[in-house]
């Protein structure tokens, strides 16, 4: 976004950036880590469409500001999934294809998850406390067999030879326990601030 973000009530520029790493969560959610853009939008795009679609509406919301900005956020990354849909099939998704014998075959809608939003919005809390975990609290090596092992499903005994020096495949499985312990102990942290965020706002709309 140019120039200065606008603003809800009570949320400073520190807090605008923490919503805007949970709202690009959920648009990672969505789009399930396959793409980097859909319709001409990466992640962050989304991310600015919706906090402008949210100002434009003086971020009128009901409920928790953070669970709704999430939601706006994910419902944008559907909105991308569906126009690139429209864009690859024509003007409707209720049209038809072929199959390779020619045979009509009717394409299926894509439909949003049920799941609440409060739900939507602790799974955004924990993708974005594993990507800031992986970032801050691991180090080099251990962010590197993180990443091999569990997001590129390379065999510790593989990634072992491919280090420098190599390590055993023993070894490698050691890093990347440690890793993950980091990793649950900085989600604990930051579930728990979230949990605790979230009844603080409650206890505030309850005051009289």
């Amino acid at each position: 976004m140019h120039g200065a973000p606008d603003l809800p009530v009570g949320v400073d520029q520190t807090e605008y950036e923490r919503l805007r790493r949970l709202m690009w969560a959920s648009v990672q959610r969505v789009w399930r880590g396959d793409y980097e853009v859909v319709a001409g939008m990466d992640p962050w795009s989304v991310v600015d469409e919706a906090w402008a679609s949210m100002a434009a509406q003086q971020f009128r919301c009901s409920g928790p500001f953070p669970v709704f900005a999430c939601r706006v956020a994910r419902n944008k990354a559907i909105d991308a999934l569906k126009r690139a849909e429209v864009r690859r099939l024509g003007p409707s998704l209720d049209a038809t294809r072929t199959d390779p014998e020619g045979n009509e075959v009717p394409v299926v809608p894509m439909q949003p998850s049920t799941a609440s939003a409060e739900d939507e919005f602790f799974e955004a809390q924990r993708l974005a406390g594993i990507t800031q975990a992986i970032d801050y609290s691991l180090t080099k090596l251990e962010k590197l067999v993180f990443l091999a092992v569990r997001v590129d499903r390379k065999s510790g005994a593989a990634v072992g030879r491919e280090l420098n020096p190599p390590l055993s495949g023993q070894r490698v499985g050691q890093i990347l326990a440690g890793a993950v312990v980091k990793i649950h102990g900085s989600l604990s942290e930051l579930e728990g601030e979230a949990l605790a965020r979230l009844n603080t706002e409650a206890a505030s709309r309850t005051t009289p």
